[in-house]
């Protein structure tokens, strides 16, 4: 069948031709002539058709097998067709082999592993997704993800409407805490991971009560021996020069602890409790501002300092004082304690497009880039030394992440070695409050 594909259709265009020749009044020594180059050309495409249907039907072949044998051109189109074919399997074994490692690795993994279209259909999961979630596989390929986590929360986890991590308790065993991680592929499907945390959570929770305990235990002694120094201060040994440095030195120390173990019992208060809305109010951000600047004046004075403020006084924030009052505070500190004499500090409360936006921006010396991602773990320093001179637990930028994050917010930081820091929170629109036109005053 193969050779009748390939001869037949130059046989059909030569008999035309010898028929036209026969029957044209040439003679048969002058037409001659035409016929025989017309069956040559013929024989010639039939034969390169012959070769071009032998590659066709050895390239269908499922293995790179011995090609026919050809004459001409075409023996070395077979040899470099082979050669390719023998490259592309071997690829191709290579590629299988670590898609069957990678495939035994996830499926070895402890988490669950899930692998969705851009439906939220599965089209692949691992062992530990029935074992963590009561998939059944391959029953459930093509199912979507929702007919077994069906909350709102995890719908819109799933269509990579909210956020790429979310946390649930384990369908198999309520006890149990899953993290969720989204990572959204390429081809519009979704790799998504569920990991039990229900260890971490526990070793947190232990740390939580663990600090929060032992700050209470350390405020009341503290509270004495504050009282205790400032009697002896008080008194005629305070006057004595010998002993006078030494009380003053105590009393610091003792103000400094009380600060680190109020900060830790702050930091303890926003991981344990939860925002509750019937303790929110409407918080002036400007009069927080004012008050503390009003504070920290003297401060200002001696360093000379330059404000620059924009605040919005009629945009107020529904939340509780304590926390707000707590990044206003810290950002503001933190701003006069680290601006060089002279310098110019920004302060900005106003409504933005994408949320409200509280920023302090000062022109300091600046932090590296290589420290930023750090600045706010607690207590760490980036110049420990000059630090501790300055005063501070190490605590207050991580007192500011986690207020803000309280309310969905984010705390962002900008900063240029030489240039100085930029620190600006940012809450969601739906915090806003309009402020009566009493609280409305102008900026000092």
């Amino acid at each position: 069948m193969k050779n009748i594909r390939a001869w037949a259709l130059p046989l059909f265009l030569w008999v035309p031709l010898l028929l036209s020749l026969i029957l044209s009044p040439l003679s048969w020594g002058v037409a001659i002539w035409p016929a025989a180059l017309g069956l040559i050309l013929a024989l010639w495409v039939g034969w390169h058709r012959q070769q071009l249907l032998n590659l066709t039907a050895w390239f269908q072949q499922p293995r790179a097998v011995l090609p026919p044998l050809a004459a001409g051109i075409w023996e070395e189109t077979f040899a470099a067709g082979y050669h390719w074919r023998r490259d592309q399997e071997a690829v191709h074994r290579q590629l299988t082999a670590q898609l069957v490692q990678l495939r035994d690795a996830l499926e070895a993994m402890p988490d669950a592993v899930l692998l969705l279209d851009g439906r939220g259909q599965l089209r692949w999961v691992n062992q530990s997704s029935t074992r963590l979630l009561r998939l059944q596989w391959p029953e459930d390929m093509g199912k979507p993800l929702r007919y077994w986590l069906r909350t709102p929360q995890m719908q819109r986890f799933v269509n990579g409407e909210s956020t790429s991590s979310i946390q649930m308790p384990a369908p198999t065993n309520p006890q149990h805490l899953l993290e969720g991680l989204r990572y959204p592929l390429a081809d519009a499907g979704a790799l998504i991971i569920f990991r039990d945390i229900t260890r971490i959570r526990h070793l947190e929770m232990v740390r939580q009560d663990f600090v929060a305990n032992v700050s209470h235990e350390l405020r009341s002694p503290l509270t004495v021996i504050r009282g205790f120094v400032e009697t002896l201060i008080d008194s005629p040994f305070g006057g004595d020069a010998e002993v006078s440095p030494q009380l003053k030195l105590m009393e610091q120390q003792t103000l400094r602890m009380q600060s680190l173990v109020e900060d830790l019992l702050t930091l303890a208060r926003m991981e344990t409790a939860g925002v509750n809305p019937d303790e929110c109010e409407t918080v002036s951000v400007a009069a927080l501002v004012d008050d503390y600047l009003c504070a920290l004046q003297d401060r200002i004075r001696a360093k000379a300092l330059v404000l620059a403020l924009r605040m919005d006084h009629g945009l107020g924030i529904f939340s509780l004082n304590v926390d707000l009052g707590s990044i206003v505070r810290n950002l503001l500190e933190n701003a006069v304690k680290y601006t060089p004499s002279g310098r110019r500090i920004e302060i900005v409360w106003e409504r933005r497009d994408n949320g409200l936006c509280f920023m302090v921006s000062d022109s300091g010396d600046g932090i590296a880039p290589e420290y930023l991602h750090r600045i706010t773990e607690r207590f760490y320093r980036v110049d420990k030394g000059r630090s501790r001179q300055l005063g501070g637990t190490g605590l207050g930028l991580a007192i500011v992440k986690h207020a803000v994050e309280r309310y969905q917010g984010c705390l962002e930081v900008q900063s240029e070695l030489g240039l100085g820091s930029c620190f600006t929170a940012r809450f969601p629109l739906q915090m806003a409050r309009a402020l009566p036109l009493a609280e409305a005053v102008s900026d000092p």
